[in-house]
């Protein structure tokens, strides 16, 4: 049989952590991930980080690059201009549990986040003079930015589809916040993947291991209204349960000394498997 052929369809980045997705035709690689994504947090009084976990209505705050950084927007919000290189104070970061320092955006910024969530927040930036490492005990060790716990999350078009057959609200790619969709293959085959290269067979390609399938949370019910639903996360953990895990997607590494972490994806590239196991990829706690 031939082999399935597997394309690269759409790359997105999430500056801001939680908040809207900006679609790219194509993205740099550094150490930490695709270039600007997840640099930004929201944070609580207490300098821990503020998701649509707790604040749904995040899903509502859009972002957009612009030349001198980000142009931040909600409803009945003011536009938002965001720098790439904040210059305020330094401010701790409890990021559950590692302590990490933050940059404080600007006044203006905490205000307009505060007012839209309706709290005392502040919105930080993470510098490239602190280093936030993957949990001592992953196989892989990767430098960090404000992700949850892996700089690349991967999902199909096949397994969406196939999602969505279980959905009386079908869901999006957004709404499932990947940074790399492939077209092609069948459903699910990801589970399995261990090794990939996306790009040409040469230095210009980059290659990924696969560290563990993505464990579904709460935010997987919040809809595009920026309300909770039930139905989605509930239909996942019943036809994906892996372990104590409801599954969908898979999370990267790129495969290389994490000094050595650079390249460029562009929508349109081949993606080719390198490596398949013969077991689902596991899911670390």
């Amino acid at each position: 049989m031939p082999e399935p052929t597997l394309t690269l369809s759409a790359l997105y980045i999430y500056p801001i952590k939680s908040a809207g997705g900006v679609s790219l035709p194509s993205s740099d690689i550094g150490p930490r991930g695709l270039t600007h994504d997840r640099r930004w947090m929201v944070i609580d009084a207490a300098g821990r980080p503020v998701t649509q976990r707790e604040c749904p209505t995040m899903r509502l705050i859009g972002v957009a690059l612009a030349e001198g950084g980000l142009r931040v927007s909600a409803p009945g919000r003011p536009v938002l201009a965001v720098p790439w290189q904040p210059q305020g104070a330094r401010r701790a970061v409890d990021m559950w549990g590692t302590p990490l320092s933050g940059v404080r955006v600007s006044a203006e910024a905490s205000g307009w986040i505060s007012a839209y969530l309706g709290g005392d927040f502040d919105l930080v930036f993470l510098p490239d003079d602190v280093q936030r490492w993957q949990p001592a005990d992953r196989p892989y060790s990767s430098l960090l930015s404000f992700v949850d716990g892996n700089p690349f999350h991967l999902i199909t078009e096949a397994s969406l589809a196939a999602f969505n057959g279980h959905l009386s609200r079908p869901v999006g790619h957004t709404e499932l916040r990947p940074n790399l969709v492939v077209s092609g293959g069948e459903a699910y085959a990801e589970d399995f993947w261990r090794r990939i290269r996306i790009g040409p067979a040469d230095a210009n390609g980059v290659a990924f291991e696969v560290v563990e399938s993505c464990a579904r949370c709460v935010i997987l019910n919040v809809q595009p209204d920026g309300t909770r639903g039930a139905e989605t996360l509930r239909t996942l953990a019943r036809i994906r349960r892996h372990g104590k895990a409801a599954i969908f997607g898979q999370h990267l590494v790129q495969d290389a000394p994490y000094d050595q972490r650079t390249g460029r994806l562009r929508v349109g590239d081949a993606l080719s498997v390198t490596e398949v196991g013969d077991s689902v990829n596991p899911v670390y706690e």
